[in-house]
C-alpha cells in the first residue's frame, strides 16, 4: 500500500488531492444546483474523489459492484441530488 501522504517536491500528495477534489466538486454543487455540468479532470484525481462513493480495490473502482474504468480518457456521469450521489454511470 502507498503512503497517500507522500508527494514530490512542489506537488501535491494523495490526500491533498482528495481534499482539493472534495472542496471544488461541493463549489460546483453548490453554486449549480438543478443544472447540468461539465468537469474535466486527470484520472487519478476523479480516482481519488470516487473513493468516498466507491469500493476502492487493488487500485480500481467499484460502483454498485461493477467496475468502473478510468482511462484516458473516460466519461463518467455523476446525479447528485443536492449534495447526495445518486447515481454513477460510465459513458465511456
Amino acid at each position: 500500500m502507498l503512503d497517500n501522504s507522500l508527494k514530490c517536491t512542489g506537488g501535491e500528495c494523495f490526500e491533498e488531492v482528495e481534499q482539493r477534489m472534495n472542496e471544488v466538486i461541493e463549489n460546483i454543487i453548490k453554486y449549480n444546483n438543478e443544472k447540468k455540468v461539465v468537469i474535466v479532470s486527470h484520472g487519478a484525481s476523479i480516482k481519488y474523489y470516487l473513493k468516498k462513493y466507491c469500493n476502492f480495490t487493488n487500485n480500481k473502482l467499484f460502483y454498485n459492484k461493477k467496475e468502473l474504468v478510468i482511462g484516458s480518457p473516460s466519461v463518467l456521469k455523476l446525479k447528485f441530488n443536492d449534495f447526495k450521489l445518486k447515481e454513477i454511470k460510465q459513458i465511456y
